[in-house]
């Protein structure tokens, strides 16, 4: 019974010490976001891997995106702590990408980050890339989402920085508050691989809710688009 009791506390302390070594990490923001000025060059849409208590390898990959063709020719890509990798290899081959150990001290580099200049692109709008990071016991997504218009910057900017989306994550159904000026007229939900699943019609000027009875369970984006057709912001949320 001794020898019983002695092996299990050692299985048992055994597992407590892998459980605590685990290999976690998180990102600083799950969306990151910038508007992007004609003629501005080469721009850095940063974010930063936070490593748990032990270094973390990731494997990451690019699982959705809907950046039009010209921004796709002129993007430089996605790097993370051991290389730079351009769009074409990335979409839509989906292919897996491997980084170094992210972790504590001052030996490690955090970065992770899309390049983007859209020197030469003519498609003004609000679009997209998702990509997949997992690593030890951490499966995540990252949104980089661009604002790129030719005209009328400052406007839809402010519109932006003026919509809020709650509750998130929801059970049912989601309420957007958004400002009257930013003339939205369409709101359409779309899935992590740019398949439309639902397209509301706002009755009011400034806010819509919206029923989820539908859609099942997983991460979403949600798209604003104006009387123009053009996309004002796009939001990702959960449905629990």
């Amino acid at each position: 019974m001794k020898k019983f009791l002695f092996f299990l506390s050692a299985i048992v302390v055994l597992f407590g010490s892998t459980a605590s070594f685990a290999q976690t990490f998180s990102i600083e923001k799950d969306t990151v976001r910038l508007t992007y000025l004609q003629g501005t060059g080469l721009q850095f849409m940063r974010d930063s891997i936070v490593p748990g208590a032990s270094s973390t390898i990731i494997d990451w990959r690019v699982i959705a995106t809907n950046f039009p063709a010209d921004w796709l020719a002129t993007s430089p890509g996605i790097c993370d702590n051991q290389s730079c990798y351009p769009m074409s290899l990335l979409w839509p081959s989906g292919a897996t990408k491997t980084s170094l150990a992210y972790g504590n001290g001052a030996g490690y580099v955090r970065d992770f980050h899309l390049q983007l200049n859209l020197t030469g692109a003519t498609t003004a709008g609000t679009y997209y890339v998702v990509v997949r990071l997992n690593g030890g016991t951490t499966d995540t997504t990252q949104v980089y989402s661009v604002t790129f218009a030719p005209t009328a910057i400052h406007n839809i900017s402010k519109s932006m920085d003026e919509i809020s989306l709650y509750p998130n994550p929801t059970n049912n159904d989601i309420n957007v508050v958004y400002d009257a000026n930013a003339d939205i007229k369409t709101i359409s939900v779309y899935n992590i691989i740019g398949k439309a699943l639902a397209v509301y019609k706002p009755t009011a000027e400034n806010s819509a809710n919206l029923s989820l009875e539908n859609v099942p369970a997983g991460i979403y984006f949600l798209r604003l688009i104006n009387s123009k057709g053009e996309v004002v912001v796009t939001r990702k949320f959960t449905k629990q």
